[in-house]
């Protein structure tokens, strides 16, 4: 998906007047790929870059915004909504969808549009959503270009998914089972790793249908470690999932460390996934990786199929009634 979703943006549509902002629109599976986006050009890109998850768009959004519409399905209310709001801001607008209501107005509008392979449940595309995104602004020149730290992803999560049929490859398979009757409780070590930590929280909800929280270091050291102060028998329902990346700081380190002494020993258990990879994309794509098969394993071992999602279907209809 990586490989074909870097060949997928026209060249020679690519907007090339240089914007004030980034903003990406989307929802869940959706809209994570501009959570991630943000941490990938949190220390690379000299302009702002906003995910928004909302029917509307921010108020300094206008012709200098560079908006990226993302819907797999073109057909989320919400990134609708914010679409049709950002073109009548007069914003340049990027929309990358399978189909839907979305590409439909895109090509009204003749948008730059990228059109993604159809018939995956939309949290499975991931890097359809994300990739283009990279492409787009690597051709503008916003930043540099992600091909080799693209390459490097691509090996590092092949390693992975060959893990998985190799006896011993114990990972994920003892997370899943550490989850299995438990709340699962992401945290990752630093910021840059958060959205990796809201995939997790959003795969095992949709995947294996469980709840689960998320949080990270080193904020939670702020308020949600109190929160720890809660009934013993409570907090054994409780299992701690570390994600760390291979590259925080040693004070980062400490930090995690001291909190696990004092904290998370009142849980049923604390696993630690560390990210792999040297680039940015690959550590955070790697840190997806693992997320997305601890929860498909877990959906097996909760004896439920990870694919369909009756209650977002059911809200959407209902949804649709009303009008």
């Amino acid at each position: 998906m990586c490989d074909e979703a870097w060949t997928l943006v026209p060249a020679t549509q690519v907007p090339r007047s240089r914007p004030t902002a980034v903003v990406t629109l989307g929802m869940g599976g959706s809209g994570i790929g501009g959570d991630l986006l943000r941490a990938l050009l949190h220390d690379e890109a000299s302009i702002p870059v906003v995910a928004v998850k909302d029917y509307r768009i921010p108020s300094f959004v206008n012709s200098a915004t560079l908006v990226f519409a993302c819907s797999y399905s073109g057909d989320s209310e919400e990134t609708l909504a914010a679409y049709d709001e950002a073109t009548q801001c007069g914003a340049s607008c990027v929309v990358i969808t399978s189909g839907g209501d979305l590409l439909r107005r895109a090509r009204e509008r003749r948008h730059l549009t990228v059109q993604l392979p159809g018939g995956l449940p939309q949290r499975t595309a991931l890097p359809y959503l994300l990739v283009p995104v990279l492409g787009v602004l690597t051709q503008m020149g916003i930043v540099g270009s992600f091909e080799a730290q693209l390459r490097e992803a691509i090996q590092i999560l092949q390693q992975v998914g060959a893990e998985q049929g190799r006896e011993g490859a114990t990972l994920v398979q003892r997370v899943a089972e550490s989850l299995l009757h438990r709340i699962p409780v992401i945290y990752s070590t630093s910021p840059f790793l958060e959205p990796v930590a809201q995939r997790w929280k959003d795969q095992l909800n949709e995947n294996a249908k469980t709840f689960a929280v998320w949080n990270t270091f080193p904020e939670l050291n702020h308020n949600e470690t109190v929160g720890w102060g809660m009934d013993n028998a409570l907090a054994k329902s409780l299992v701690v999932v570390l994600l760390h990346d291979p590259h925080e700081s040693e004070h980062i380190t400490r930090r995690v460390t001291i909190t696990r002494e004092l904290v998370f020993n009142k849980a049923a258990s604390v696993q630690e996934v560390s990210a792999r990879g040297e680039g940015k994309l690959a550590r955070l794509l790697s840190g997806v990786m693992l997320g997305d098969l601890v929860s498909w394993h877990l959906a097996g071992l909760r004896g439920v199929d990870p694919t369909p999602v009756p209650v977002i279907e059911e809200v959407k209809r209902r949804l649709a009634r009303s009008g």
